[in-house]
């Protein structure tokens, strides 16, 4: 984590729950995409409450050890969710092969607990996930997409893309694998 993470968790700020990329697990084929979709906001810190938060503001402000944007669970919404028939309207282009190459919103390509999911919806909005650039331009100008290559193509009708280097961006989402040892054990401690 950062610094100003760092610092905060050894002055034992309670209530703080971790940064973003933390709190989710993806599966490796969805990874680059997920993490370009999310972009800065990997590094936000989850925190139970906007009390915390503003506590642990002021102490960065104190120490002079940097800024961090804080979610906190009891104010976060969720924001930019494809309504239910727009997502429904996808469905049934991916079965008609109309629109090849769209596999499913950013949002349930994710996984993460229950508690999280306005954390979750805020960091994605209505991000799709498509498997390639040319199939992503379908939407572009209508929602913002994203490819399994890490092409990004905004709302607005921006589009970022090219080479990306072998170096990853520092914070990164926690890998999802099958025969997950510690589910059991998540499931007790949620108990």
């Amino acid at each position: 984590g950062t610094g100003a993470l760092r610092l905060l968790l050894e002055a034992g700020l309670d209530g703080i729950h971790g940064p973003v990329a933390q709190l989710g697990e993806v599966d490796d084929c969805h990874r680059l995409a997920l993490e370009v979709a999310a972009g800065a906001r990997l590094g936000h810190v989850v925190v139970d409450d906007d009390q915390i938060a503003a506590k642990a503001i002021e102490l960065l402000k104190r120490r002079k050890a940097g800024r961090l944007t804080f979610l906190p669970l009891n104010k976060i919404q969720a924001q930019g969710l494809v309504p239910h028939k727009a997502f429904q309207r996808f469905n049934q282009l991916e079965t008609n092969n109309s629109v090849s190459g769209f596999i499913g919103r950013a949002l349930d390509l994710i996984k993460f607990e229950e508690v999280y999911k306005n954390v979750f919806s805020y960091v994605f909005g209505e991000t799709l996930v498509f498997r390639d650039l040319q199939s992503a331009r379908i939407e572009l100008g209508k929602k913002r997409a994203v490819t399994l290559d890490g092409e990004l193509l905004e709302k607005s009708g921006a589009m970022t893309g090219g080479s990306l280097s072998n170096k990853s961006f520092g914070l990164s989402f926690g890998r999802s694998t099958e025969g997950d040892e510690a589910e059991p054990m998540r499931k007790r401690l949620l108990q």
